[in-house]
């Protein structure tokens, strides 16, 4: 049975050696670090209708589970996965029954909690389109000891994206409301290498001023 097993292991190291092999293992997909973004409305979202002169029938409606959206006179409306400037030409289109050549606008607002070393930690209702850094922004940007390099997406309570770039748009990304945008704090040794370089420098510069005075 030994003999067996020495065979097979012999026989797997070979083939990892093959190109054919090692280019098929190459191949195989990475896990992703988070669920896949659908863009446009999604679960959880604010809609913001503004329709001209018809202050009745504008403002924020929230998007429920099913991604449906209640608007006034429509009843529900099927929001998820469209874009804004997608779901406004359906709206105008819907509102033409009741209003003449109604003039619409639409803003999709994902309910964002911004936390970490920012400063003003809080939840944000921000546009779709806006970026990582727009959102830190109102929150009063990255605190001096804050890491954007290392920006985290929190989702019921688990990181489930360890670096967010800062200029990743939010419609286009896994970003979805409810989520935590977490600033992280710099390492120690990162918050303190101006220090550690000059005290460095400091201990040079008197161990070369005693050598030439002896």
């Amino acid at each position: 049975m030994r003999a067996g097993l020495l065979i097979r292991l012999s026989l797997v190291g070979t083939m990892a050696t093959l190109p054919g092999y090692r280019a098929a293992a190459a191949q195989q997909p990475a896990p992703p670090e988070a669920d896949s973004p659908s863009r446009g409305v999604r679960a959880g979202d604010v809609i913001n209708v503004w329709i001209w002169r018809e202050r009745d029938l504008s403002g924020e409606f929230p998007v429920d589970a099913r991604g449906r959206v209640v608007l006034p006179l429509l009843g529900e409306v099927v929001a998820a996965g469209k874009g804004a400037e997608a779901l406004a030409d359906e709206l105008r289109t819907a509102y033409r029954r009741y209003l003449s050549n109604p003039s619409i606008q639409v803003t999709v607002l994902r309910r964002i909690a911004v936390q970490g070393q920012v400063a003003r930690p809080g939840f944000y209702p921000v546009d779709a389109t806006v970026t990582v850094a727009n959102v830190i922004a109102l929150a009063g940007g990255v605190g001096g000891g804050g890491d954007a390099r290392k920006i985290q997406l929190v989702r019921g309570g688990r990181v489930i994206v360890t670096s967010l770039g800062p200029q990743t748009v939010l419609e286009q990304s896994a970003v979805q409301s409810g989520d935590e945008i977490f600033v992280p704090e710099r390492s120690w040794l990162a918050r303190n290498s101006s220090t550690l370089l000059w005290a460095g420098l400091s201990v040079v510069t008197a161990v070369v001023a005693t050598n030439l005075t002896r």
